[in-house]
């Protein structure tokens, strides 16, 4: 059977910048091992696939496979699917589109050229004070690492290790080193490094940022909206753009695929409100033999 394919890019406004993701939008009798095989043979970062889902409680299922394995949540992927469904197809509803996932529902609003999704509340988990390890992990030196800021472990669907840096210069420098991160996330939940600083490129950028994932057979991230998430509620919790706030977060420089990850984080009554937004592009479309 032939099933068509759609390459998008995203949180960008044009082609050949962002995050790539290919995305099928007629998955319905493509089992597991196809999808994980489609996704190998792209081999781009992520690869999803849309099946209708129980309309009493999802617009449409979405799974999302790595060249390795599948993901129970990731950002990009979910703002490109939207983006395909409503942009491409043009099939979503009026108002909120609801994606299932598998950590559940994630609600989807657009505005203008914006695609919005709404994260889970935030989990915060270990704290990390050997700054020598977690430097390691990108082959920076300990003296890289923020002072006035932990090394934390956040998940609002995925667990990741929020790195603060002191500067642009220490995160442009930075490379993910496999063998270390290998061994630090072998038995830890959180999965990999988001590495931040507020130092950034674009003055319009609040945030600098780099995602290295070696160990999970992605060098390199150019937009991480599942790392993002995350990233707003460790700056919710920790003040450092105040209880509410709109930014962006620049991200895929050092790769040369710039991305703009637009942020929303509001902190009210022990309640957190986490929207990470963006714009895609599409680049083409295929049809695979399956």
């Amino acid at each position: 059977m032939e099933r068509e394919c759609f390459f998008v890019d995203v949180f960008t406004d044009a082609p050949y910048a962002g995050n790539q993701l290919a995305v099928f939008p007629k998955a319905e009798g493509i089992n597991d091992q196809q999808m994980q095989r489609l996704a190998q043979e792209i081999n781009y970062s992520e690869t999803t696939f849309i099946l209708d889902g129980d309309k009493a409680e999802a617009d449409f299922e979405v799974r999302i496979f790595t060249i390795q394995s599948e993901l129970p949540f990731a950002g990009h992927p979910i703002i490109g699917t939207a983006y395909t469904i409503t942009d491409i197809l043009g099939i979503g509803p009026e108002g909120v589109l609801r994606l299932k996932t598998k950590v559940g529902v994630i609600p989807i609003e657009k505005e203008g050229q914006e695609i919005w999704m709404t994260q889970n509340q935030p989990q915060f988990f270990r704290q990390y004070s050997d700054k020598a390890e977690i430097a390691a992990l990108a082959d920076l030196s300990p003296h890289d690492i923020a002072d006035d800021l932990p090394v934390e472990e956040v998940s609002t669907g995925a667990n990741i290790l929020i790195v603060p840096v002191k500067s642009l210069k220490a995160v442009q420098k930075a490379a993910g080193n496999v063998t270390n991160m290998s061994r630090f996330f072998k038995n830890r939940d959180s999965i990999a490094p988001y590495l931040f600083t507020l130092e950034t490129v674009d003055k319009k950028a609040r945030v600098h940022s780099r995602f290295f994932g070696a160990h999970m057979g992605i060098i390199e991230d150019p937009a991480t909206g599942s790392a993002a998430g995350p990233l707003v509620a460790y700056l919710l919790k920790y003040n450092v753009f105040g209880k509410s706030f709109e930014i962006m977060n620049e991200q895929g420089l050092e790769m040369g695929r710039p991305s703009k990850i637009l942020m929303k984080g509001a902190l009210k009554d022990n309640g957190y409100t986490i929207k990470i937004g963006g714009k895609s592009a599409y680049v083409g479309r295929g049809r695979f033999e399956i």
